[in-house]
């Protein structure tokens, strides 16, 4: 039914079990795998130029591209051991990363299935949404959401 399936791996402990589902689905329906992590692009570091004028110099993320791409190749072995022949790997920035996946990621790589984890929002950030909120609402295509065992 699916041939690729985009697994978005977050940061943290939940990466494995989000991994795990869409492992599990690809063999299944003998799919393509396209893992992907959306750096947070949290604040762009100004140099000014004079009292007026600025330029940016840096843009600083939340998490380090390094670890997530040694992450993602970890598990990119773990797929490839497991059976699956095509797996690629996609880091990116963005300030949206439900926006990213929905509008770039899943239709440039032609993902038919999109699979990414939700926990459980607490005051403020309940009524704020989340990311796995954005991209059911978003996407193109099917969603398959991996709740929190542990909430």
């Amino acid at each position: 039914m699916y041939k690729n399936i985009l697994i978005a791996i977050p940061i943290g402990e939940r990466g494995n079990d989000i991994f795990e589902a869409g492992l599990k689905l690809a063999k299944q329906n003998n799919a393509r795998i396209t893992l992907c992590h959306i750096l947070s692009l949290q604040y762009i570091a100004p140099t000014y130029v004079n009292a007026s004028v600025y330029m940016p110099q840096s843009v600083l993320y939340v998490n380090d591209r390094a670890e997530m791409e040694k992450l993602l190749n970890n598990y990119k072995k773990k797929a490839s051991d497991a059976g699956i022949n095509h797996i690629e790997t996609v880091i990116t920035a963005s300030s949206t990363p439900s926006l990213a996946i929905t509008e770039v990621v899943a239709p440039g790589y032609s993902c038919d299935l999109i699979v990414c984890g939700c926990s459980e929002k607490k005051g403020l950030m309940k009524f704020l949404g989340s990311t796995a909120a954005e991209i059911t609402k978003s996407a193109h295509c099917d969603v398959w959401v991996v709740k929190n065992k542990n909430e």
